[in-house]
């Protein structure tokens, strides 16, 4: 596959944050910041070369709202240049970098074996391939954040099942069993990502997860908790799947939202009997847990 990527010089850290955001949201591969001496060389973004079309008329329509949060962007440089494909790899190993994503977990790269991992945090280690989640987009990172909050409010994680839909690389599959939930089932409809999830768990130890092609569809056992991040389009038709699977009193976690998604996504869920719990939120986008109400 051919790759090219974008650059875009600013010295405004709001600015770089909302642009490496809205890059990720269009499809990139990758995002970094090039650091040179000291100084921001700017945010650079990897995207497939087939969709270089798509990405610059997206790029043209988000310039418009963006100078209008941001003055400063009028003045931006948007630079393209093509990635030779046997550079691809070196190039995507700058993007993907030993990190921290939430308190509790420590992402490093499986190509990495210099960095560090901080001895009081779950270290998780990925290959991505082209499976999606990464670790590095914001509604990864929040509903790691919920799957967190949710392990304290439940006396015996061992005894629980926790359904991971669109696993993709199965980092929150991977997070849920460091925290100790004793049942994981991965699922994801991509066979390429079925594949790249269970070559992470090996990497992870995290070898008792079951990982599967299987469709919801075709799932009769009950959950304790669903963790669900995809798109609203995808929640929308799943969501009497997860009404179907969660136990009463269970607990769904949405992510893949942006904020102004929720009230359409409730319309659905409320009537079937989800009560909205906790929410997190990170620039435009949203991920919140709800519980099922019992029956009367």
């Amino acid at each position: 596959m051919e790759w090219f990527q974008i650059q875009v010089v600013s010295a405004d850290e709001s600015l770089k944050e909302a642009i490496s955001s809205f890059f990720f949201d269009i499809g990139a591969e990758g995002v970094s910041e090039t650091v040179d001496r000291g100084i921001s060389q700017g945010i650079c973004a990897c995207f497939p070369r087939n969709k270089e079309a798509e990405v610059q008329t997206k790029i043209n329509d988000y310039l418009n709202g963006l100078k209008e949060g941001f003055p400063s962007a009028v003045s931006l440089a948007w630079n393209y240049s093509a990635v030779p494909q046997d550079n691809w790899a070196e190039k995507y190993k700058e993007f993907y970098r030993a990190q921290k994503l939430t308190e509790r977990f420590f992402l490093r790269p499986k190509w990495d074996s210099e960095t560090t991992i901080p001895t009081d945090m779950f270290p998780i280690i990925l290959d991505p391939g082209q499976a999606f989640g990464t670790g590095l987009h914001p509604s990864t990172k929040l509903s790691m954040k919920l799957i967190e909050d949710a392990a304290g409010l439940y006396p015996n994680l061992q005894k629980l099942k926790l359904l991971d839909v669109g696993t993709g690389t199965g980092i929150l599959a991977i997070a849920a069993e460091h925290l100790g939930y004793g049942n994981v089932t991965a699922i994801d409809n991509d066979q390429d990502a079925v594949r790249v999830a269970m070559e992470n768990m090996v990497v992870n130890g995290a070898t008792r997860i079951e990982v599967t092609g299987k469709p919801i569809s075709e799932f009769n056992q009950s959950f304790d908790l669903i963790v669900s991040n995809i798109l609203l389009e995808t929640h929308l038709m799943l969501a009497k799947d997860y009404r179907r699977l969660l136990i009463p009193g269970g607990l769904l976690i949405l992510a893949g939202l942006l904020g102004g998604q929720t009230k359409q996504i409730e319309s659905v869920l409320l009537p079937l009997g989800f009560v909205p719990q906790q929410k997190y939120l990170y620039q435009e986008w949203t991920a919140t847990s709800y519980c099922l109400r019992s029956k009367s």
